[in-house]
């Protein structure tokens, strides 16, 4: 009898014993077939069950779409949803007959109902105490260079449970994850129609001191709260990193490694006017860094292949906690993750269902995230912009030379500039061209600051000369930045509203679609297209 063998060129599965009645083959045309057509030892079943492994990316791909959907579409409405309005948008669950569909549809109505669960709950003890001055004691949770968010204990003796946000400026006090401090302010509570309130809100942080405020230390943190020590170890990390790069290029290191942000004002506006503090954040370098450090690491010491893959996991979420765990870093580990895992049993990993995945995890667990905080919008609508525009965009720039990788940066460059900068706009109403110049100059400089500081910092203290090629590429990187400063026309202001962002990115979402099908009809052609950097870059995920 001749062997049968699936579209995918794989045999069917061992328990299909195929006989005469195998033939002719048919198509079921069941619903379940795709995930329970395993009784008949026929070629029906064995086309099933390849349409039913091969169904599983699509099925996942519309269930966080729906999901995401659902979480946009009610951030632009911050009321609850009735149950009843909830229940009738239910019904056509009922009569939709397309499997794909219906999965989506119903994770656009969790979605809803998820972000419905968050919505913002101030306490009525603070709301009370709004426009007055109060003094309360709570925990830092979140520290950074210019504010600190604290996790509301008690005020005037009663039991609070909130957040409020402490605007504390760094010469007047100085504070860390896990301390217990009594602040004396006059409250204000956020408006929500306010974009950076609603980024603020997100956190649970509901209310902002106004006006000048008094912060006493009370206890230090307690030698069990991981924050805290995770501070401590950043703490010590950076000051051993100024120690060796003193200055501007030991902040920007900090930057490029673990996202520390310990620039001065006046370099931070420099790299967000010159279109490049996207350099100074972690993202999917960091991650690749880990694992290409990781996994020979391990196989050095006699782990196999899977097991030391498997265990380079455990490098990055290590890794992710290290750096604060933000938006850009925990997108980075979730698609490191999957990857990972992909890899260990065998799979190969699609960047587009990975970076969809990991946005449904995120949101899952933040559903804010997507709408108001700008740092999880743009790393993943930088990624985006990489995997899917990147291809096409380099095919057209054929009259740039490829030495130096001088037509792939320019080509990433492009293509997260064009994704991200309608997002720009809207949310902060201005963006740069610069950085279509500056990225071209600074990004192959990156990996080596990278490399070089980070031996610097082993054998630096030691061995002093280490640390000056590290220094020489730092300096270089900010000398770019500064340079960009000189030409304010650069940038420019262009807020557009909700709607235009969302037919912009259509539009683009659209026309990816169409050069896809239109230049790469066969499935996986468009991969073998990318270029050898990008690939690189996207396989590490």
């Amino acid at each position: 009898m001749e062997r049968t063998v699936l579209p995918s060129g794989r045999p069917p599965p061992p328990s299909h014993a195929l006989g005469p009645q195998c033939f002719p083959r048919r198509v079921c045309k069941s619903r379940c077939a795709a995930f329970f057509c395993r009784k008949t030892a026929c070629a029906k079943c064995a086309t099933e069950w390849n349409m039913g492994a091969h169904s599983v990316p699509r099925i996942m791909t519309a269930a966080s779409f729906g999901f995401l959907s659902g979480i946009l579409l009610h951030a632009g409405w911050l009321r609850p949803v009735p149950f009843l309005a909830m229940a009738v948008a239910m019904l056509p669950l009922l009569f939709v007959r397309h499997r794909i569909v219906c999965i989506g549809y119903a994770a656009c109505l969790f979605g809803f109902i998820r972000f419905d669960m968050t919505l913002p709950l101030p306490s009525e003890a603070l709301a009370e105490a709004v426009g007055r001055e109060a003094s309360f004691i709570g925990i830092v949770r979140e520290m950074r260079i210019y504010q600190a968010t604290i996790a509301v204990r008690t005020m005037d003796d009663r039991v609070v449970s909130s957040r409020s946000l402490i605007s504390v400026s760094p010469g007047s006090a100085t504070l860390s994850e896990g301390q217990t401090v009594r602040v004396a302010c006059r409250l204000a509570m956020l408006d929500l129609a306010d974009k950076k309130s609603r980024f603020l809100a997100r956190r649970g942080a509901f209310f902002q001191c106004k006006g000048t405020t008094v912060v006493r230390l009370v206890a230090f943190a307690p030698p069990y709260f991981a924050p805290a020590a995770l501070a401590n170890w950043r703490k010590a990390l950076s000051a051993r990193i100024r120690a060796v790069f003193p200055g501007d290029e030991g902040a920007l290191l900090s930057g490029i490694l673990y996202g520390e942000r310990g620039f001065t004002k006046r370099m931070n506006d420099a790299f967000r006017m010159a279109g490049m503090t996207h350099l100074i954040a972690v993202s999917g370098s960091n991650i690749t860094l880990v694992v290409s450090l990781f996994v020979p690491f391990l196989l050095v010491l006699g782990y196999r292949r899977t097991s030391a893959i498997v265990l380079s996991g455990l490098g990055i979420l290590l890794f992710a906690f290290f750096v604060g765990a933000e938006a850009s870093v925990i997108r980075a580990a979730i698609m490191g993750w999957l990857a990972l895992l992909a890899r260990a049993f065998g799979r190969k990993p699609k960047a587009g269902h990975l970076l969809l995945v990991a946005a449904a995890v995120m949101t899952l667990a933040d559903p804010w995230a997507p709408a108001f905080d700008a740092g999880f919008a743009l790393s993943f609508l930088a990624t985006w912009g990489l995997i899917a525009l990147s291809p096409f965009v380099s095919e057209r720039l054929r009259f740039v030379p490829e030495r130096f990788g001088l037509r792939e940066i320019t080509a990433t460059t492009f293509s997260a500039t064009l994704v991200t900068t309608p997002y720009s706009l809207w949310a902060f109403q201005e963006s740069s061209l610069a950085g279509l110049i500056t990225n071209l100059f600074a990004i192959p400089l990156i990996g080596l600051a990278m490399a070089w500081g980070a031996l610097a910092i082993a054998v630096g203290p030691v061995i002093p000369a280490v640390a000056w090629p590290a220094q020489g590429f730092l300096h270089a990187i900010l000398r770019i930045a500064e340079t960009a400063n000189r030409f304010p026309w650069l940038a420019y202001a262009l807020p557009i509203p909700l709607w235009a962002m969302a037919a912009i990115y259509t539009l683009i979402a659209g026309a990816g679609m169409h050069l896809k099908r239109k230049k790469y009809p066969q499935p996986g052609v468009l991969e073998a297209h990318i270029p050898s950097r990008i690939r690189a870059f996207v396989r590490a995920f």
